[in-house]
């Protein structure tokens, strides 16, 4: 199964904590991983992991299969 995936391309800077945070609460209490695009922009991950670290989620960058790119651990901690 695909893990669900946000592409930041073609955003502006400013759009992304919004963005970002309207695609983790779609997915918000899914045993899953989240994936967003941030391509080779570091202020796009800078953005990004910013808002992602708002939500006191895991996420791991940096992965040889999947650069350029952010994975985000989302889970239900009532399992």
């Amino acid at each position: 199964m695909k893990n669900p995936t946000l592409d930041l391309h073609g955003l502006r800077h400013h759009e992304v904590s919004n963005e970002v945070a309207r695609f983790i609460e779609d997915y918000l209490g899914n045993d899953l991983f989240l994936d967003v695009i941030v391509g080779n922009s570091q202020h796009m991950l800078f953005e990004a992991a910013k808002t992602i670290q708002h939500y006191g989620l895991e996420y791991v960058t940096g992965l040889p299969e999947h650069p350029g790119r952010i994975r985000i651990i989302v889970y239900d901690d009532l399992h």
